[in-house]
């Protein structure tokens, strides 16, 4: 898969962090189709059923009892900022457990809901940028190795836009 890995828009005002699943189950899907995704089919097409961060959450409790009040606002927050906060032009970044790499791309779509996949809300992006994990400093590292699937990339920001702004177009080479 080739692509140019100069950002695609300048206007970029957030980063967000994903993790791809249990085990990293939907890496080849991410990197493979030009996506990322959050699982939980339950709680249907957000961007239609929910208008507020605390009806998905709300949701989320009701299809979910059997988690804790916070461990259900977290959830709920996750897919409320996946679905409401992401816009096109943020990036993403992927930390892949894999191969120890962080995917670095550029959304490309509102969200979609599309019940066939097993990560159903989904939003389609452009991978631009392979940075060796290793390559990033220590505190980066912590920052993205939170235990949480989907977060804002706040703290160490300028040093990933440092990094892939000194970036020459490259090839985004996956074997």
């Amino acid at each position: 898969m080739k692509t140019n890995c100069a950002l695609s828009d300048s206007r970029i005002t957030r980063i967000w962090v994903i993790r791809a699943g249990k085990g990293g189950e939907a890496h080849d899907l991410f990197l493979e189709n030009g996506i990322v995704a959050l699982a939980d089919a339950e709680l249907g097409e957000l961007t239609k059923s929910y208008k507020s961060r605390g009806a998905v959450i709300a949701a989320y409790r009701k299809k979910h009892p059997e988690d804790t009040r916070r461990g259900s606002a977290a959830i709920g927050g996750k897919y409320f900022r996946f679905a409401f906060e992401v816009s096109v032009g943020d990036i993403i970044v992927y930390p892949a457990l894999r191969d120890k790499t962080v995917y670095v791309g550029t959304v490309l779509s509102e969200y979609k809901f599309d019940e066939s996949l097993p990560y159903p809300h989904k939003r389609i992006l452009k991978w631009e940028f392979m940075i060796p994990k290793s390559d990033l400093s220590q505190v980066s590292r912590y920052e993205l190795g939170a235990a949480r699937t989907f977060f804002e990339f706040k703290n160490n920001a300028k040093e990933l836009l440092e990094r892939i702004g000194s970036k020459k177009p490259c090839v985004f080479n996956r074997s």
